[in-house]
């Protein structure tokens, strides 16, 4: 019996004996076609794939001001201007000296790519600051900064790092 099993095994569907030398040539081939397998996910790794235009991601800095004054805690919102979605979309919220970077997280989200964007501002507050849930609201920042057909508002951003000027708002007069 011993000597059968160096020659030949049984295939379990059949329960017929298999030449040794097909069983090698099968595993060969799935060998291979796991290395294979494993060889194209490295480079898919390594290459990016999926990244799309080249992998290239902008990182905006930049600041708010309204009439001259650091504008702290307002949403920044960045669009692609015309029909460009492949661009990304991306906002953030300013810091206490109106402050704010963009840049993408290891899933990619909050990416830029280089291109022309337009740029809406606003901040949105409750108009009794003890209030509660259902409070009105009221956005500080004037409406040509946060209506995407009326913005004055756009950028060109270019791969890597971009420090923008400050967006000067100008509050509306009274």
């Amino acid at each position: 019996m011993p000597a059968i099993l160096k020659t030949a095994t049984f295939s379990p569907i059949s329960e017929r004996p298999i030449p040794v030398t097909s069983l090698r040539i099968q595993y060969v081939f799935q060998s291979a076609r796991t290395r294979m397998s494993a060889l194209i996910a490295l480079l898919c790794a390594v290459a990016g794939c999926g990244s799309g235009a080249g992998g290239d991601k902008a990182v905006v800095h930049g600041t708010v001001k309204l009439d001259g004054v650091a504008l702290a805690d307002a949403q920044i919102r960045f669009l692609p201007k015309g029909d460009n979605p492949d661009l990304g979309t991306a906002q953030a919220k300013t810091d206490a000296n109106g402050a704010f970077t963009i840049q993408a997280d290891a899933n990619n989200n909050n990416l830029l790519r280089p291109g022309e964007f337009i740029v809406l501002i606003s901040k949105i507050v409750q108009t009794d600051p003890a209030g509660g849930m259902g409070t009105p609201t009221v956005n500080l920042v004037p409406p040509q900064y946060n209506i995407q057909a009326e913005t004055p508002l756009s950028v060109e951003l270019r791969s890597g790092e971009n420090k923008l000027p400050a967006f000067e708002l100008a509050g509306e007069k009274k």
